[in-house]
C-alpha cells in the first residue's frame, strides 16, 4: 500500500533532522524502527498478575516457640456464651422442716428460735392444720393452738402524708428479687413475708429489733410468686411457686415447723408442668382459694382438704398472672392474663364448657386485677401503661348490665415498662379506702404514686431511705402500715 502524503512528507523530515545531527557530529541516537501496526488487542493485554506469596504464619500461630519447637498443647478456654442452665428439679412432695430449709446466714438454731418466738403470740383457737398421712397426702386434722389475734379489718382512711420510713424500716429480707410480698393481719406483731427467684422465703419480725429480726427459707426452686396468710387462718403462711407447688407454712410450730405441700401442678409424659403464678387474697365462696398457672387454667383448692378434691377449669389461652374474689359477692372470681384480658367468673356455675360473666378488653398484658375492699370496683394493672378502674356491681346482674360494665369508669397513664429485671407493678387499693388506690413507680425521686378512683393523682410517697424503684405493695388491713418490696431483695416500711 503506498504512503499518504502526510507520511511521506514525515519520513522525509526525519531524513533531515538526521542530516542535521550527522552534521553536528552526533550519531543516530534514534534507531530507526519500523513501527508495525496491529490490529486488535491481543498485545496490547496486560499480563497475569504473578501469583501472591503464600502469607507467612508467625511462630506463635503455629504453636511453636522462638526456636521452631512445638509448644504443649493449650488449655481449652470456655466459650464466651455460657451454657443454658439446666431446669431446676421439683422438690419432693414430703414436709420440708422448716430448719433444716433455712439459707443464707440463717442456721438451724436461729430458724428454730424465730419460729419459737411467733408460737408465743397471745390468742387462741381452734383450726384446722395441714398435715401428711403415712403415705405423704395431705389430710387436716383439728387441734387447738396458740394463733394470731386478728382484729377486724379497719375503714378509718390513712393519713398518706404522715407516713415515713425510718432507718430501722428496711430489712433485706431474701438475697435475690421480690417476685410475692404479704403482711400478716395479726394485730399485736407486724409480720412480713417475701418470696424471690429461686425459691426462697423471708420472714421479718418487725418488732424484734436486732434479736434475729430476719430468717430466710428455701421451701421451692423455682421463683415464689405467692404468699398469703388468710384472715380465717392466721397461723398458715400460703406459698406457690413456678416449681408447680404450693405449700403451707405453720407459724405456730415452733421447732417443729414444716412446709408442708397442699397442691402439685401434675406433669405430662415429658416431665413438664404449669408454673404458679398467684394465689387469690381472700377464700371465695366455699372457703377455696384461688390459684393462677401458667397454661391459663386456674383452681380452686381448699387448704383444709386434701389437694385430690381441687377443681379447675379452662379460663384463658395463656397465662395467668393473677386471680381475685370480690369481698361483696365471694362467687366472683376475677382472672387477669397474657392474652390481654380480664375475665370475671361466677364460681358456682362452671359445669360442663364454663363461660366468663364479663370480658375485659385491655391493650396488653394485664399483670393484676384487686378488686376494692367494699367489692363494688375493680383495678387492673396493665402493660400498656394504663391503670383502669372499673364499676363491679352489675357484673352478677342481669346480661344487659353486665354487658354495659365492660368500659372502664376511669383510666390512669402510668409508665408500667418495668423490663427484664424489674418486677411487674401490681397496684394495690389503700386499706380500706375504694377512693384511693396506689402503686409502684418509675419516676424520680423513688417512691410510690397514689391516685383517686376518678384517675386524678392524690399525693406520692417519697423518703430519702428509698432509693430504687418499688414494684410491690402490700398494706395491714388494721394499722397505718405499708410495705413496699424491691428487686434487690430489700422491703421498706411505711408508717407513722
Amino acid at each position: 500500500m503506498p504512503l499518504s502524503a502526510y507520511e511521506l512528507e514525515r519520513a522525509d523530515n526525519i531524513r533531515c533532522n538526521q542530516e542535521v545531527l550527522r552534521s553536528l557530529g552526533i550519531e543516530n541516537p534514534i534507531a530507526s524502527k519500523v513501527v508495525t501496526r496491529v490490529k486488535g488487542a491481543a498485545q496490547n493485554k496486560k499480563p497475569k498478575a504473578e501469583k501472591p506469596a503464600p502469607r507467612v504464619r508467625s511462630l506463635r500461630a503455629q504453636n511453636l516457640d522462638p526456636e521452631g519447637k512445638p509448644l504443649p498443647n493449650k488449655e481449652v478456654l470456655p466459650s464466651p456464651t455460657p451454657e443454658p442452665e439446666p431446669k431446676r428439679q421439683r422438690l419432693a412432695s414430703v414436709p420440708l422442716d422448716a430448719t433444716k430449709v433455712s439459707t443464707g446466714t440463717t442456721s438451724a438454731h436461729e430458724a428454730s428460735t424465730f419460729l419459737a418466738r411467733l408460737s408465743m403470740l397471745a390468742g387462741s383457737s381452734s383450726d384446722t392444720t395441714p398435715t401428711t398421712d403415712g403415705g405423704g397426702r395431705t389430710k387436716a386434722t383439728a387441734k387447738t393452738k396458740a394463733s394470731m389475734a386478728i382484729a377486724a379489718p379497719e375503714s378509718r382512711s390513712i393519713a398518706l402524708e404522715a407516713l415515713g420510713v425510718r432507718e430501722d424500716d428496711i430489712a433485706k429480707l431474701v438475697p435475690d428479687r421480690i417476685f410475692s410480698l404479704e403482711m400478716h393481719p395479726a394485730d399485736t406483731k407486724l409480720l412480713v413475708a417475701a418470696g424471690d427467684t429461686w425459691g426462697r422465703v423471708g420472714l421479718w419480725d418487725v418488732d424484734a429489733g436486732d434479736d434475729q429480726p430476719v430468717v430466710t427459707f428455701s421451701p421451692h426452686s423455682r421463683p415464689v410468686t405467692g404468699l398469703r396468710v388468710l384472715p380465717s387462718a392466721p397461723h398458715q403462711l400460703l406459698s406457690c411457686s413456678q416449681d408447680g407447688a404450693v405449700r403451707c407454712l405453720n407459724l405456730t410450730g415452733g421447732a417443729s415447723a414444716a412446709f408442708v405441700e397442699l397442691y402439685r401442678a401434675p406433669e405430662d409424659a415429658h416431665g413438664d408442668y404449669a408454673s404458679l403464678h398467684g394465689l387469690s387474697r381472700t377464700a371465695g365462696e366455699g372457703g377455696a382459694l384461688a390459684i393462677a398457672r401458667s397454661d391459663g387454667v386456674v383452681v380452686l383448692m381448699d387448704s383444709r382438704v386434701s389437694s385430690a378434691g381441687a377443681s379447675s377449669w379452662q379460663a384463658h389461652d395463656k397465662k395467668i398472672f393473677g386471680v381475685d374474689f370480690s369481698p361483696l359477692q365471694p362467687c366472683l372470681l376475677a382472672s387477669a392474663s397474657l392474652d390481654r384480658s380480664v375475665r370475671l367468673w361466677d364460681v358456682r356455675t362452671l359445669g360442663g364448657k364454663p363461660k366468663p360473666l364479663v370480658e375485659l378488653s385491655h391493650g396488653l398484658s394485664v399483670t393484676a386485677a384487686r378488686f376494692s375492699p367494699s367489692g363494688t370496683k375493680l383495678l387492673t394493672t396493665c402493660n400498656d401503661d394504663l391503670l383502669r378502674v372499673y364499676a363491679a356491681g352489675a357484673w352478677l346482674g342481669s346480661k344487659t348490665a353486665a354487658k354495659r360494665a365492660d368500659e372502664s369508669e376511669a383510666t390512669v397513664k402510668h409508665n408500667n415498662k418495668t423490663g427484664q429485671y424489674l418486677t411487674p407493678f401490681q397496684a394495690e387499693w389503700v386499706r380500706g379506702s375504694d377512693d384511693v388506690f396506689a402503686c409502684g413507680s418509675l419516676a424520680q425521686p423513688r417512691g410510690v404514686d397514689v391516685f383517686h378512683a376518678d384517675g386524678t393523682v392524690a399525693s406520692r410517697l417519697e423518703h430519702d431511705h428509698v432509693t430504687s424503684v418499688i414494684s410491690l405493695l402490700a398494706w395491714h388491713p388494721t394499722k397505718p402500715v405499708l410495705a413496699a418490696s424491691n428487686s434487690s431483695g430489700k422491703v421498706f416500711l411505711w408508717r407513722e
